[in-house]
């Protein structure tokens, strides 16, 4: 292994007992409904109220690791069971990765405004301030979350919110990279003396680069009683390296994601499929509608290839970069593109799931936008 600062991350110490943990523990998940107030912003589309399904999921008893997940039309059309989105006239079916740009982000903007909403982490929410908090993007994909505007739009804060130079890097060690800033964190803005609830903003494949971001907050004696993690889509694998390191330098964790915990396959925990286990989504019953028309093959494809690219690549970079990816798990676009129209209107009437897989962005261009 690299012998820079990087790789003697507390990560790459951790990891022999995040594998055993998840094959030992079991997740205890609690789920609810819970009617949200929808702001002026969105409920031109949504209408002032809507029901939401979340879940409040302790990953591991042992170091007390709470994740709170969302599951609306919005929330599965981003990192879930998928949507139908309009095309010539229809709608057509597509899983997460085929929806892309600013329907994509649109969708995930709201989806977030729902999280924040859910009663576990609007709860931390209404006990954060800008004397007490801050919210952290990564450079890279961390912008996803805009969780500074859900915050906002949810209860007028406006917290504290900086952009954090770090990607990855390549290292000698099972995971054939390590994490890299490009220059120290900003933090001006953060009230470091009172640093009650730290945001950090970032999709979750291994936790790596969220480990070294807290490590960097231990090196200017900074540290936060507790890190909540906002990721858009999140595994489970990534979620609980990040609990087992807060409880080692002793901080509090909270996790918050959209609609499921994904899988994530080894050694390199960096591709992020959706999940097999029932336990790790929030509605078993749209589970059991895609798994009924994609059965085993659904679990191969990651979620999104190349996370940023779906979002602000256009659709030639992340459907050229798909087949390559693709390929490597034996699939093609073709094959799952086929699967996917193959999923009708009827049938997810005939389920009961039709309307949980129509997002914002589907209404909004079906409004005429």
């Amino acid at each position: 292994m690299n012998s820079s600062l990087e790789s003697n991350s507390i990560f790459f110490r951790i990891t022999n007992k995040v594998d055993s943990i998840i094959k030992k523990e079991k997740l205890n998940k609690q789920v609810g409904e819970v009617t949200i107030k929808i702001h002026d912003l969105y409920n031109c589309v949504l209408g002032k109220n809507i029901k939401i399904k979340f879940a409040d999921i302790t990953l591991c008893n042992s170091v007390n690791s709470q994740v709170f997940l969302v599951s609306s039309p919005e929330a599965e059309a981003i990192s879930g069971a998928g949507a139908f989105i309009p095309s010539k006239k229809r709608l057509k079916f597509c899983i997460p990765r085929y929806h892309l740009g600013i329907p994509a982000q649109l969708d995930k903007e709201v989806a977030m405004f729902q999280l924040a909403s859910t009663p576990s982490m609007k709860n931390i929410i209404n006990k954060s301030s800008h004397k007490n908090s801050g919210v952290i993007y990564f450079a890279r994909e961390g912008h996803l979350a805009q969780w500074q505007k859900a915050v906002y739009l949810l209860t007028g804060k406006n917290l504290p919110t900086t952009i954090v130079s770090i990607s990855h890097k390549p290292a000698n060690n099972v995971f054939t990279r390590e994490s890299h800033f490009g220059s120290n964190p900003n933090l001006e803005g953060f009230n470091l003396r009172n640093l009650e609830y730290l945001y950090i903003c970032d999709p979750v494949a291994s936790g790596m680069q969220h480990i070294a971001m807290i490590e960097k907050l231990q090196e200017f004696n900074s540290l936060p009683k507790t890190v909540v993690v906002i990721a858009p889509m999140a595994t489970k694998y990534g979620l609980l390296a990040i609990a087992v390191a807060c409880k080692e330098l002793g901080v509090n964790f909270i996790g918050g994601t959209c609609a499921t915990l994904l899988d994530s396959n080894a050694p390199l925990r960096y591709y992020s499929p959706y999940p097999q286990s029932v336990d790790q989504v929030v509605d078993k019953d749209l589970h059991r509608f895609v798994r009924k028309h994609f059965k085993d093959v659904l679990h191969k494809p990651c979620i999104r290839c190349n996370w940023s690219a779906t979002f602000f690549g256009g659709p030639k970079m992340p459907l050229e970069a798909s087949e390559e990816e693709l390929r490597s798990v034996g699939l093609s676009n073709k094959l799952l593109l086929d699967l996917c129209n193959n999923v009708s209107v009827d049938s997810a009437k005939s389920f009961g799931v039709y309307n949980d897989l129509i997002p914002y962005s589907t209404k909004l261009i079906n409004q005429g936008i």
